[in-house]
Parts: C-alpha cells; structure tokens; sequence
C-alpha cells in the first residue's frame, strides 16, 4: 500500500595443483603500459560513427562497450592503446569493465593497477553485470561475491548494511568515504550510477584510514566519454515497481577537451511490506575538461531525494524463527507502525577529480568531495528489546499476538568534506622498479540531529494490526546532538618489481579529533602493510600479505559504566593466496585464506537499552575461492565459496561464539548464456544459485536456519533495443536474514520480478 506524503594446508593443495608443469624461471611481463612521450600533446580529433557503422558492429549494451584510448570513462591521464590483461581492449582502474573480469582497479593501491598485482583479495563488479542482474541497490549487487554477506540485517530500506568477513563494511564512493556514524547521516548509492563496484577484502587503513579489519566497498561513478552514446530505459515490477531511467555522454567540443555525461532515474514503488514506498528521483550530472594528453578534470554532482520508511520491523523471535503460542508465525507484508512513519533523505553533492602528469616518472592526482544530506526519520515498531531488561515481556497476552512498540522520531543534518591528495613517482633502483605513492588525505564530518522518542505506545496486533490508536507515552525525551569529526592521514606505498618477484610495501598515521555533546576524544594510531607476489608465466600469481586497520569508536558507554570514551578498534590480517588468469583468457581464478584478530569490538548492552559495550577481541579466520569472467564464447559467470569462522575471543558471555549474523557457508554461482545460433541471435538467459549458511545470534542461543535461493533472467537485445526480465528469489523463499540476542530478527528478500525495455541510441 502507498503512503501518501585449517585454512594453509587447502591453500597449499590448491596452489601446487594450479602450478603443476608451470616454469620457475620465466621473463617478467610488462604490467605497464608503455608512457607518452614528456609534455603535453594535442588531443585527437573525435570521430562520430555513422549509424551504418553502428549497426554493423556487434550487438551489446551501453554498458558493454570498452572504451578506447581517447574515450575512456577514467579521469586519469589518457594512455595510448595496449592490450588488456584479459582480452579486448585495455581498461583502466574506474572505465568500464568489458564483461564480467575486470583486470585492473584503483581500489587496492590508490594507482591504476592490474588486479593480478594486487598481494589481497579484491573483487570487481561492473556495469554488465550489475545491468544484467537488475540489481536495484547495493545489496543486489553483492549477492554473488564471496565473503560478502549482502543484507546482514535483512532487506532494508534505510540502509545496505553489507558484511564483509566476519565485519561490518565501511563504504566509499570514488575512492572517499561515503558513510559516518548512524545511518541518518548518510544515504543509499544507486547501483545504475556506478560503472563499477569493487570489494577490497581485509585491511584497508594504510590507504583509507578508518576502515575496518574485514574490507571496504568502493563504487566508482559513471563519468564522462568522448564517444556518443545515449540509452533511456522503463521498467516496471513487483510492488508496484515503476522506474524511467537515463544515461547519455560524449563529446561537447570536437577537438575533445571537453566531454559530459548526465545519468538519471525516477522511482515510484511500494516494497513488500504494507505502508512502506520506496520512491527516488535522482540526478548525476558531470564534465570532464582535458586541455591536453596530462591533464584530467572532472566534475561530479549527485542529486537524490528518497522518500522511503522502514522495511524492517524488529518483530520478537517469537513469530519469527519460533512460532507464537499459538503456531503462527508474523506474515512478510506486516507493517506494524503507523501509516505517517517515513524515512526520506534530500542528498545534494559535488566531487573534484583532478589529475596531471609532468612527465612519464611524476603526477598528481586529487579527490574532494562537499555532502549536504538531510534526513527526516519517524518510526513505529516492536519494541521488544527495549521493553524485556525494563518490564521483562514481550507480548502482553499469553497468545503472544500483541507487542509493545516503541515511537522514534529524529531530524538529522550532515555535511561531510573530505579530500585526498597523492603524488606518484615511477623511478628504478638497480635493477628493481618502483611505484611509490606519497599523499594525504583529510575529512571533516558535522552532524545535527534533533531527536525524540518514546516507549511503551499502544500495544498492537502482529496479526491484525489497527492504526491511529492513542498513544499511551509514559516515556519520552528530546535530544540534539551535535558532533563534529576531524581525520587526518599521511601515507606512503611502495610497489616494487624486481623480475617476476612484486612487492607492495607501505605505512600510515592517522589523527582523529571528535567532539560530540560538549566532551572531546582525540585518537592516532600508524598502520602498516606488506606484501609479496611471484608473477609465473602461466598466469598464476601465488601471494603473501599483512595488513593493519584501526577504526575509531565514536562515542561512550551507558552512565551505568560510567560514561567512558571507547578505545579504537585494532585489527590485524595474515592472508596467504593465489591469482590465476591464464594466458589469453578473459576469466580469472582468485583464492585466499586468511587469518584475522581485532580488539575492541562494540556490542549491544544487555543492561541499558540504546547503549553499547567494548567486548573485547575477536578471532577470524577464513577461506575463499571465486571465479569470474568469460569461461566460453556464450557463457560469463560470477561466483564462489567463503568459510567464515569467525568468534568472539573475550571473557564475557560471548566467548568462543560465533559472531551474530555472520554464516560459516557462503556460496553462489551466477551465469549467462548468450546465443550464436541465427534463429536465437540475440537471445539470452541467466540463472543464480545463493546458499546463505545457518548463523547464530551472539550467546549461540538462536540458531538461524540456513537457505537456497535462486535468480533468474532473460534478455533479447538487437542493435538499438535491449528488453530483460529478471526474477530474484524466483520460489518466495520466506526467511530469517538474522537474529539478535537483543530479541528482535530480520527478514530476507521477498521474491522481486522486474521487466524492462530500453532504447539505445
């Protein structure tokens, strides 16, 4: 309804059989590009193709078409044609990905470089693929990337929330971090603006600062390109999906200096839950200015204005993982807040990206960014976790149908700046090269909100709720924060190649400076990161790394323990893996397993509602393998296996369990076929596999069943239209996402079929 307003002996098989018959002794491989000539160079000249032309080449999305050297959708510096690690055209670190196998990122070193050289697990999702799964939001996007737990708390409308080994994930967009603090004060991406999103699996700080132990996801912006293209698309869906979206670029002046591109969408839709919109008008204009072969300036506005309210519920255990007294069990579509709840966000941003090279050895780059979001949140839901340490029930009838629900209502301002500054230098010692990287970056994060709530509303049906009842308040408060964030960071990265030996060493320090509701925390620490790769011939790179995180904890403890600042959070990871691309191929096979520990972790209080405890360390140690790319003419596929065992290593009542939320068994596999044939040219289809392991609640008290889900699609595409159908959980599987000692559970995605019709030209 709408509203109206044992990990290192598997490595080490794997890695011997991958090997077997592979030389020790090869010629090194040029990872690089050969560089233009020193100084400045006129642009050439953009060539339009005449429609003839176009209808002649091979049929593929706008998405699908690998850039050239004068069309790339990078801001770095122009490179002149080379060929690419896999097969096609060359990439760049933020261009398109041809396919599914990305061969090169900016994520993992800050610098264009091939993901093979890259001493951590990194994987690259890009516009075909996201285009080809329909993947409506972040979440969406992850599915069928290993070690990701996609929605870790449930389909959300508030929030992606995406777990990423065993942590939660800290979330960039062009290399800046995008999200601070509470969700309120920041907003969710839309995936149709991002020409590809990448996960970097463990530490992350050494380059980014605070970033959590288990990863970070970067999304890289769509930018502009010198050759014409333009598509509008409509898509309509269940819950009554409707959406009208559009994506053109080029050229503006025909010596090539000056390029566009102007992406937007329109959203009106009900999500499956009752009283729940989830609507969103949203512009990303840019502008990309090359006075010459070393010089990149771009440009980047977003604007977004969401109108949505809160998907999850927070309904009791019972009725969800345990049936009621009674036997029933709380219905998807079940809203049990009031009709004028709401959760809208206005999101008005501009990004810099800015480049020059001096010469073949030495450039700059630059990246800033300006956020205004503002958000008004107002909720109604089962208030359960709240209501248990004060009056110890949960329902307030022995048929376990009426629940306590709390009222919560909060109006948040935020405006972030951040910038980062780098200088790269290319130089050789001897006989080792060198790409050494020196920069410093900056953040300052604001944030008002005026907040009030209250416990103890009217209690209501689960089964039958009734709205616009009277509100029995007998609590209630009103509270601004105010809070203000400083991070400051230098650091510096060598990548150094001595024959077929790569080594990535590198080191940071961070000061951070918080004030919120008048008290005052400061924290510093240094990070470190190494790494060491043998590149063989055969295309398999086997690799050892270390890496350190460190991630400030805003905030205190409740003033029943005194009110006290939290420590950082500190991490480590050891992670012993393999990269294996054969040669000529466009598919790639990545492992790693990996050893993990971090102190400091927040978990909810079991003795004060609303505030969190410092539970100490945690241990995680893991495995995965991941295949990605085109393993035959017709057939591209995106998948793998994680193993996460990860648990609390502390002396409270989580000790030795494994982490809320977090499957020991992840596995997925998503493949596309498309046909050859004459009398099916054009024609293709997809399907998804998802096996969501069984997970725990924090005291290993509730156990959360696993799930297999499937996805399905098929498109038909000719040289100017493209229409698709896609099924996300196609069998409605109705499950439990997670469950939380506090008392409250998260449930999955409902089954979504989307169709769509869109015109290239």
């Amino acid at each position: 309804m709408k509203r109206r307003e044992g990990f290192l002996g598997l490595g080490l098989v794997a890695a011997i059989g991958l090997t077997t018959g592979a030389s020790l002794a090869q010629e090194p491989k040029a990872s690089e590009p050969a560089a233009p000539a020193d100084g400045a160079t006129e642009l050439p000249a953009v060539t339009v193709d005449a429609p003839a032309a176009k209808k002649a080449a091979k049929k593929s999305a706008a998405t699908k078409k690998a850039p050239s050297a004068s069309a790339s959708a990078s801001a770095s510096t122009p490179q002149p044609q080379a060929p690419s690690e896999g097969a096609g055209v060359r990439e760049t670190a933020t261009g398109p990905v041809e396919g599914y196998n990305a061969t090169r990122t900016a994520t993992g070193m800050k610098t264009d470089t091939p993901l093979k050289e890259i001493p951590q697990s990194v994987s690259v999702v890009g516009a075909e693929q996201i285009r080809d799964m329909s993947a409506q939001n972040l979440q969406d996007t992850l599915r069928y990337v290993p070690g990701v737990v996609a929605d870790g708390y449930g389909t959300d409308s508030r929030a992606d929330g995406p777990l990423i080994r065993g942590t939660a994930a800290s979330e960039y967009l062009d290399g800046l971090r995008r999200t601070s603090n509470y969700y309120t004060s920041s907003y969710r991406i839309d995936p149709y603006f991002m020409e590809r999103i990448e996960v970097l699996r463990g530490p992350a700080s050494v380059l980014y600062g605070q970033a959590p132990v288990g990863g970070i996801i970067n999304s890289v912006s769509k930018r502009p390109e010198q050759e014409h293209s333009s598509e509008i698309g409509v898509e309509y869906g269940t819950f009554d999906f409707k959406q009208v979206k559009f994506d053109t670029t080029g050229a503006i002046t025909s010596d090539g200096k000056w390029s566009y591109r102007l992406t937007g969408l329109a959203r009106d839709s009900d999500t499956h839950v009752d009283y729940v919109d989830d609507d969103r008008y949203a512009l990303q204009p840019a502008i990309t200015y090359r006075p010459d072969n070393d010089t990149t300036i771009t440009v980047l506005g977003n604007f977004q204005k969401d109108q949505t309210g809160s998907t999850q519920q927070f309904f009791s255990h019972i009725g969800t993982i345990y049936p009621n007294a009674n036997g029933r069990r709380i219905a998807y579509d079940t809203f049990i807040g009031e009709p004028t709840d709401h959760y809208d966000t206005d999101v008005a941003s501009g990004t810099l990206i800015a480049e020059h090279k001096f010469n073949s050895a030495l450039k700059v780059s630059h990246v800033s960014r300006y956020a205004d979001i503002k958000n008004d949140y107002a909720s109604s839901y089962a208030g359960h976790f709240y209501t248990v340490p004060y009056f110890g029930f949960i329902y307030f009838d022995p048929d376990q149908e009426y629940t306590a629900r709390v009222k919560y209502g909060a109006i948040t301002e935020t405006q972030t700046f951040n910038q980062d500054t780098n200088l790269e230098a290319k130089f050789a010692t001897g006989w080792v090269s060198h790409k050494v990287i020196a920069g410093l970056d900056y953040m300052n994060f604001r944030s008002k909100s005026l907040a009030n709530g209250a416990l103890n509303m009217t209690p209501i049906s689960v089964f039958d709720p009734v709205y616009g009842q009277p509100e029995n308040l007998n609590f209630g408060y009103t509270s601004l924060t105010d809070q203000t964030v400083e991070q400051a960071g230098l650091y510096v990265q060598d990548q150094l190649r001595l024959g077929n030996w790569i080594a990535v060493l590198g080191m940071r320090k961070d000061w951070i400076d918080n004030e919120s509701g008048g008290s005052s925390q400061k924290d510093d620490a240094t990070t470190y990161r190494a790494g060491l790769m043998y590149e063989f011939a055969s295309g398999f790179t086997p690799y050892f790394s270390y890496g350190e995180s460190f991630v400030p904890i805003i905030g205190t403890s409740s003033p029943q323990s005194g009110s006290q600042a939290f420590d950082p959070q500190a991490g480590r990871m050891y992670e012993l893996g393999f990269k294996y691309q054969p040669a000529g191929a466009n598919f790639a096979i990545n492992s790693a397993i990996y050893d993990i520990e971090e102190s400091n972790r927040l978990e909810a209080d079991p003795n004060e509602p609303g505030y969190n405890v410092q539970t100490g360390a945690v241990a995680i140690r893991g495995f995965e393998i991941e295949l990605t790319g085109q393993i035959t003419k017709n057939l591209k596929v995106a998948g793998g296996y994680s193993y996460t065992q990860a648990e609390y290593d502390n002396n409270s009542a989580t000790d030795g369990n494994q982490i809320e939320s977090i499957p020991k068994h992840l596995a997925s596999m998503w493949g596309v076929w498309e046909f050859d044939q004459p009398y099916l040219l054009g024609w293709s289809v997809g399907a998804g596999v998802r096996y969501i392991g069984k997970s725990w609640d924090s005291l290993n008290v509730i156990e959360v069943p696993d799930v297999t889900l499937f996805d399905a699609m098929i498109a038909y595409e000719e040289d100017n239209w493209r229409w698709s159908i896609n099924a996300k959980n196609i069998g409605d599987e109705e499950y439990v996402s997670t469950c939380l000692s506090r008392g409250d559970c998260f449930l999955g995605t409902a089954r979504t079929i989307t169709t769509g019709i869109t015109y290239k030209f």
